[in-house]
């Protein structure tokens, strides 16, 4: 009876755009939920949508600009699905997927529906929005989802007040919006006159000001080429007199360079003279020297010749044998005799070599001092003339010390090398003659590389002079560059200021360009609005139709309902039982021609609904109605 009677109140609608179907296929442990979240007059970015587990949060979603959601609810259990946007009243969808346990291996079809969010405004009263403005629950009578049409039908009527409510109060916004941009437009008008005139006297100010600044820069010019003509005239005048110091510093030093070289040469001279008449006078010594031994050489061999010729009959064997012995010693002796003079002469010429490299190199860093220290050249080279002198001394007594040993061997072997001694003076002097150019050539060159020297620090001072010159040059240049560039910075900033003015026209263009968009998009705002109110009329036109259909439905409800009078006695009779979690209070009066069911369904979350054949009534109606029995 009990299966019966609830099979005849439960029924199905449409709500938003509701679309359930049965499609038994395979099992399935969820329920798919496809959302769809629409802001009225916005967009669903940035939306949230709230999921609630038998009053829990669980998980919380934001939206894109589709406002689609997704979401796979578990069997047997208890959802709250709240849609909100900051600025936006909130929605909430309850869906209860609890379910007899013959149709879990069933599957279902997604539930599908779309929730319109509008905006909140202060003096609304949107409480009604606090409960759910739809439920979801499962149906044995047709062995699928739906709506809980009772309870829509209650909560329908305060929700569409107060969307009319909220749609009025967004048409006094909008009202107030257009108002206050009208107001602003004039506000910025006036703003935009005040700046144009500002902008003007601006510009006036600025060009006088250019002027002032472009007069006093020309005089500025006019002073600076004054300064710098006098400056390059007193450059001029210290260049050319220092042009005229440092010629007269490079006659003055070639004039005591070739001052010094003469006295040099004079000296030099003196001395070769000095040293020829010595070497000559050497030379003529012996020479006679040499003609007096050949002298006496002759005598002792006339004198041994008569000797010789005496004994010549009776020894002329012993004689043979001896002149044979004494030319073999002699050829002996003339050997040894030539390879100590080769040795000696070889050993003189190395001592000679490193004397003359020894001589060559306190020479050059006596003129390497020399060079360094000018203003003591007197004393300096006197020094060296001295050092000159001792070493000459020293050298030519060396020379007669060995010139005494080779008389000595000379003496000792006169009668063999008599030809051989005057060769070796002819050999010595060539070599005294040969050192000598060789002196004479190393302080020609030492005198060279002198002049060379000061020649070079002369090179040296001008190049200095020249490099003062050209940084005189280039300072001048980088003033006359500083010069260009204040003048390019002043043109710079002229242009600025043209380039600002001009900036600040295309600005006023802008600006009314702008307020040309703001009106067109203020039309296409008028046009949305329009094709909104278009969409709810529709939408109330398919309301409309949808409560036709409820009303009909309704009607064979009650039709189905007056079948049961028969099955109930007349006065009231109530049941008590559970289903899927609620604890349901059902009470059936029977009178003569009507019968009304009164249903009380409490929920696990703790929410209390009433419903009078199949319509939610209130707490209060009900209350009044069931007392009357």
């Amino acid at each position: 009876m009990n299966k019966k009677l609830f099979q005849y109140i439960s029924f199905s609608i449409a709500f938003l755009l509701l679309s359930i179907a049965p499609f038994h296929t395979l099992s399935q442990n969820y329920i798919a939920i496809e959302g769809v979240l629409g802001i009225i007059n916005g967009s669903p970015k940035d939306g949230k949508i709230k999921l609630y587990e038998n009053g829990q949060l669980v998980e919380t979603y934001t939206s894109d600009r589709s406002g689609k959601i997704q979401v796979d609810l578990d069997l047997n259990k208890d959802y709250i699905l709240e849609f909100s946007k900051e600025g936006y009243v909130t929605k909430k969808i309850n869906i209860n997927t609890e379910m007899p346990d013959e149709y879990l291996d069933k599957r279902f079809a997604p539930i599908r529906f779309a929730v319109d969010l509008f905006q909140q405004y202060d003096e609304v009263n949107t409480v009604v929005f606090t409960q759910p403005v739809g439920v979801i629950k499962f149906y044995g009578q047709i062995g699928d989802f739906d709506y809980d049409v009772d309870y829509s039908r209650e909560v329908r009527s305060k929700i569409d007040k107060a969307e009319e409510e909220l749609q009025e109060a967004h048409k006094q916004h909008l009202k107030d919006l257009e108002d206050q941009r009208k107001a602003n437009e004039e506000a910025e008008r006036q703003r935009i006159i005040q700046e144009q005139k500002a902008a003007a006297e601006a510009r006036r100010k600025a060009e006088e000001e250019a002027k002032r600044k472009a007069a006093e820069e020309r005089a500025r010019q006019i002073q600076l080429e004054k300064e710098r003509a006098e400056q390059q005239r007193k450059e001029e005048a210290a260049r050319k007199e220092a042009e005229r110091i440092r010629q007269q510093q490079i006659a003055d030093s070639l004039k005591q360079v070739a001052e010094e070289k003469a006295r040099r040469e004079a000296e030099e001279e003196v001395r070769r003279k000095a040293a020829e008449s010595a070497q000559q006078k050497a030379e003529a010594d012996s020479l006679k020297r040499i003609e007096e031994e050949k002298a006496q050489l002759e005598a002792e061999r006339k004198a041994q010749q008569r000797a010789k010729e005496k004994a010549e009959a009776e020894q002329r064997r012993k004689e043979e044998e001896a002149r044979k012995e004494a030319e073999r010693i002699r050829q002996q002796q003339i050997a040894d005799s030539l390879k100590q003079v080769a040795e000696k002469k070889a050993r003189r010429e190395a001592e000679e070599e490193a004397r003359r490299k020894a001589a060559e190199s306190a020479q050059q860093k006596a003129e390497a001092d020399s060079l360094k220290r000018i203003e003591e050249k007197k004393a300096q080279l006197e020094a060296e003339r001295k050092a000159q002198q001792r070493a000459k001394e020293k050298a030519e007594a060396e020379q007669r010390r060995k010139e005494e040993e080779a008389r000595k061997e000379a003496e000792r072997i006169r009668q063999q090398q008599i030809a051989d001694s005057l060769k070796q003076v002819a050999e010595k002097k060539a070599r005294r003659e040969a050192e000598e150019e060789a002196r004479r050539k190393a302080a020609e060159s030492a005198q060279q590389k002198a002049e060379a020297d000061s020649l070079k620090r002369i090179e040296k001072e001008k190049a200095q002079l020249e490099a003062e010159r050209k940084a005189q040059k280039r300072a001048k240049e980088k003033e006359e560059a500083e010069q260009r560039r204040k003048e390019e910075v002043a043109r710079k900033e002229a242009e600025i200021i043209r380039q600002q003015q001009m900036a600040d026209s295309l600005k006023l263009l802008a600006e009314e360009r702008q307020k040309a968009e703001e009106a067109a998009k203020a039309q296409t705002e008028i046009k949305k609005q329009k094709k909104v109110k278009q969409e709810m009329k529709e939408r109330r036109a398919k309301a409309m139709a949808a409560q036709l259909e409820r009303e009909k439905e309704s009607q064979n409800v009650a039709d189905k309902l007056s079948e049961l009078k028969k099955e109930y006695p007349l006065g009231k009779t109530v049941e008590e039982f559970e289903k899927y979690g609620m604890k349901i209070t059902r009470t059936i009066i029977v009178e003569e021609k009507i019968i009304k069911v009164y249903l009380k369904v409490k929920h696990p979350w703790g929410e209390t609904f009433y419903f009078k054949n199949s319509q939610c009534i209130s707490k209060h109606l009900y209350d009044l109605e069931i007392g009357k029995f």
